[in-house]
């Protein structure tokens, strides 16, 4: 997963010295493209800082030995907070040490650091960002690029498996947290963006897998109720 992640990186890399004539042999500069890594040292998340550093590092190697201009890795800890996230944005362009952000990963820190970047005219490149309201560029998100697409996607993905079996009424049924004070879910946002597709007409139910005392067989019984229609039942489950 490291080397496709890094494979990735290189595309995109040398996708940008072609932009800018740096890639190629004749125009070598030797000023280092300084590279901030903004992610969470939690060890439990898939895009933990311990996984991804060594995937930049790998790309930029990969590079460098192919004749690339030379880059500069250094990273920050967010926290997956928005708070300590913005804050080394803040750090990190106060000092000028950054010419490029990847990440940050996490949604409620990548939304406002992306939105200071198109202030600050400090490109982002991340994985994340999928939520269907990073899809407007303009006018908050204009340097913003995601690597992995959106939820809006999966929105159009989704209405035409409906046209295909024509169905017509749907329900849907999401992990969340009960605690709103950490956010969302991503199956939040997943669900979010096709709910928009579905014009904001459909029913939709939130459990919170977590909770041990979560009635499933009645939240089900709701859900159905609510899924059935003249023509078909789909109830859509996310978790």
């Amino acid at each position: 997963m490291t080397t496709l992640f890094a494979d990735a990186l290189f595309f995109v890399f040398c996708s940008l010295y072609i932009q800018f004539g740096v890639c190629t042999a004749q125009s070598v500069d030797t000023i280092p493209i300084r590279l901030a890594v903004l992610a969470p040292g939690d060890e439990t998340l898939p895009f933990a800082m311990h996984k991804v550093v060594p995937a930049v590092l790998y790309a930029v190697q990969t590079l460098r030995r192919q004749g690339g201009r030379p880059m500069e890795v250094l990273h920050r800890d967010t926290e997956c907070s928005s708070t300590y996230g913005p804050l080394h944005a803040f750090e990190l362009y106060n000092s000028g040490l950054a010419d490029v952000l990847l990440g940050p990963l996490c949604p409620y820190v990548l939304a406002p650091i992306a939105r200071y970047s198109s202030v600050w005219e400090l490109p982002i490149l991340t994985a994340a960002g999928q939520n269907d309201n990073f899809d407007f560029k303009e006018p908050h998100y204009r340097l913003l690029t995601r690597m992995n697409g959106s939820y809006s996607q999966i929105g159009l993905i989704f209405l035409q498996v409906l046209k295909k079996f024509n169905w017509e009424v749907v329900a849907l049924l999401f992990h969340n947290f009960e605690d709103r004070t950490i956010g969302n879910s991503d199956c939040y946002f997943t669900l979010g963006a096709v709910y928009t597709a579905l014009g904001r007409k459909s029913f939709y139910k939130d459990f919170d897998e977590t909770n041990k005392a979560m009635n499933y067989e009645e939240m089900l019984k709701e859900v159905s109720q609510n899924a059935r229609g003249k023509s078909n039942l789909f109830p859509f489950l996310v978790e």
